[in-house]
């Protein structure tokens, strides 16, 4: 990423077909500010007709705030390559968005931005997209009202001391979630300070030393783990989308998302490849205790339906969940709204 122009970085451009002694790659994987330079300058449209499929991964996050602008560039290449004469016989690029979530509510949401831009895509979703309850878990959410941060470290350490035979997660690999770098920064003190085996995780820790704590955190549980193993991460944000860490079995919500997306994002993290083996805790305030009484509703409303088998049921009760949905607005903001549905229904 970072690149200006093209012509800042000459091997990538020559690795992929413009010039050069090397041969022509099958895929780029690429972000896409450094992809964006080659969209916007014409001369390139003969590399942009050469690609048959365009997959934007975590596209809720890539269309919409400041990453949308590089990937709108990206785009303007494969338009241009796309509008070609039918007489090069030239395939138009097939484009391929990907999410776990897909906000959909408002005329300026991710979901309006590809009907209006994609009016005639095909989409293909789980029956069990933007549920309550993530599908990995194997039991409840954990909810604790917990006002101060002192008092949640103190719940949270002797969880992790305790057995799981008796509710605790010793031993367990636990990803703990704040909403600061700040914060994490804290809890990671706090967490080393009571002897836990710990790895912070956020964007102000250098790339390689992120890297080195994630690979402590990824190698717990495994066969040869070694000495320096971590039981435990506690990260930001950053660490709720793009990482596939095997064997996590719990996740802490130490401080509640501040959005829905985010919320499923990181309940998503345990449970993953078909596994249904992952635990929920999330800590919360007298303050957000009435939205949360929402999300409980609705995870114990999919809950009863699943057991029912009443999909269709479940698809439209969907709606309430999918309604608390904005990155623009946190959750306080839609409590009332929250409410007011469902006293309506």
């Amino acid at each position: 990423g970072g690149l200006s122009t093209p012509e800042d970085f000459r091997p990538f451009r020559e690795t992929i077909g413009l010039g050069g002694s090397e041969p022509p790659v099958d895929l780029v994987i690429s972000t896409p500010a450094a992809f964006a330079p080659f969209g916007i300058k014409p001369k390139y449209i003969d590399m942009f007709a050469d690609i048959s499929t365009l997959v934007v991964d975590e596209a809720d996050m890539l269309l919409d705030g400041g990453y949308i602008r590089p990937l709108e560039d990206v785009m303007i290449g494969f338009r241009r390559a796309d509008k070609l004469d039918s007489s090069h016989d030239v395939p138009r690029t097939q484009n391929v968005f990907v999410a776990a979530t897909l906000p959909d509510m408002g005329v300026r949401s991710v979901d309006a931005y590809l009907q209006k831009k994609f009016p005639y895509a095909q989409r293909v979703a789980m029956a069990g997209m933007h549920n309550a309850k993530h599908y990995g878990l194997r039991e409840r959410t954990l909810w604790i009202e917990e006002e101060e941060n002192r008092d949640r470290m103190l719940r949270l350490v002797d969880l992790l001391n305790k057995p799981t035979t008796e509710g605790g997660l010793e031993g367990e690999k636990v990803m703990v979630f704040l909403n600061s770098v700040d914060d994490v920064d804290g809890a990671y003190g706090a967490l080393k300070r009571a002897g836990i085996a710990v790895v912070p995780y956020h964007a102000k820790i250098a790339l390689r030393d992120r890297t080195a704590n994630l690979d402590r955190f990824r190698r717990y549980g495994a066969a040869e783990p070694g000495e320096d193993a971590a039981a435990v991460l506690v990260c930001t944000d950053l660490a709720s989308r793009g990482l596939d860490i095997p064997g996590v079995t719990a996740v802490v919500q130490l401080q509640f998302a501040g959005n829905v997306v985010s919320h499923l994002h990181r309940m998503g993290r345990c449970g993953r490849a078909g596994q249904r083996n992952g635990r929920g805790i999330v800590f919360y305030d007298q303050k957000q205790r009435e939205l949360i009484e929402v999300v409980r509703a609705a995870e114990t409303q999919q809950e009863r339906m699943v057991l029912e088998g009443d999909v269709q049921e479940l698809e439209q009760d969907g709606a309430k969940v999918k309604s608390a949905f904005s990155r623009k607005r946190g959750f306080s903001k839609k409590r009332k709204k929250l409410r007011k549905q469902g006293d309506e229904q």
